[in-house]
């Protein structure tokens, strides 16, 4: 896959909890409304390195195939691309992924049925000593603190917590270097769920997915923090082909019977490709994909409607 955008970076705040974030992932609209499709998860490991690998879900339909790569060989990233066909596959050439020239390294083949393509790369960990998230589109922010670095973590062999059953997978990674012993007993996870039917998952927030979707929950867990109000920030980077590239949209709404409060939701959608994000989030507020308002260049106030769901 070649030929990306300068990709666009964004933030999302939150206070110390076990849940960071949750958000849904989905194709562009002209590719979704398949009820049920047959998904299935697959590691496909270097054979001369066996603690790298990728998590291949593959999710078919009567006319198309949704195909997400998540990789933790450097920061924590997904790759998606949509095809017009059942019959598409995914191809990996180990030697070129990992040399300085990747191109071809990731194929999803036959080339002509891609439709879209996008990528979302989780690249830092913020702290800062505030607890003021009625604006985190503000700044400043608060003291910072030096930022953790995700190319910089250990991440486990996402074999061991694969599960079929669930269509899920769990990636848990702590820093390398930890000389404030922050994460001692803690770890940062990622935690990736398909569905093969629309629905809600039994644990909050219950969020509703259809079979066209992929949900996504980032959680920080046993982490000691630096500061006695600290704020936690995920940046986020999103790669796109053209006009279609993706961008976080925003929406205040009350929710539902399954989870009933007031929800600032974060969804990815169709927008400017230099479009970035920011992402409020507590326990309270968690991220998913309905349509709304875009937020452009990271850092700055949400602005004006934009498109529809699409992208990651």
């Amino acid at each position: 896959m070649s030929g990306y955008e300068k990709p666009s970076r964004g933030w999302g705040f939150c206070a110390l909890s076990p849940v960071l974030l949750s958000l849904l992932m989905a194709a562009p609209l002209g590719l979704l409304g398949e009820e049920t499709r047959q998904v299935s998860l697959k590691v496909i490991s270097n054979r001369l390195d066996f603690s790298q690998n990728l998590l291949h879900i593959r999710a078919v339909g009567t006319n198309s195939t949704l195909h997400y790569v998540w990789s933790s060989l450097g920061p924590p990233a997904v790759l998606l691309v949509a095809t017009n066909t059942p019959n598409s596959t995914l191809s990996v050439n180990w030697s070129l992924l990992l040399s300085s020239d990747p191109d071809g390294g990731l194929m999803v083949l036959p080339e002509e049925s891609i439709q879209f393509s996008s990528a979302l790369v989780f690249t830092r960990l913020f702290e800062f000593d505030s607890t003021n998230m009625s604006d985190a589109a503000s700044r400043p922010l608060g003291k910072s603190y030096p930022p953790y670095s995700l190319a910089n973590f250990s991440w486990n062999n996402i074999t061991d917590s694969l599960d079929p059953a669930t269509l899920s997978a769990t990636f848990r990674g702590h820093p390398i270097r930890d000389p404030t012993g922050a994460f001692t007993n803690g770890s940062l996870a990622f935690r990736v769920q398909a569905f093969s039917t629309s629905g809600r998952p039994a644990q909050p927030p219950r969020l509703l997915h259809s079979a066209d979707t992929c949900q996504l929950e980032v959680a920080l867990v046993g982490a000691s923090p630096r500061g006695n109000r600290s704020l936690f920030g995920l940046e986020v980077a999103t790669l796109g082909q053209g006009p279609g590239c993706p961008s976080m949209q925003e929406q205040h709404s009350i929710d539902d019977e399954y989870a009933p409060a007031v929800f600032q939701v974060h969804a990815p959608g169709c927008g400017h490709p230099s479009s970035g994000c920011l992402v409020p989030t507590s326990p309270r507020h968690h991220g998913s994909g309905p349509r709304c308002s875009s937020t452009h260049a990271a850092g700055r106030r949400p602005a004006s409607a934009a498109g529809p769901q699409a992208g990651l």
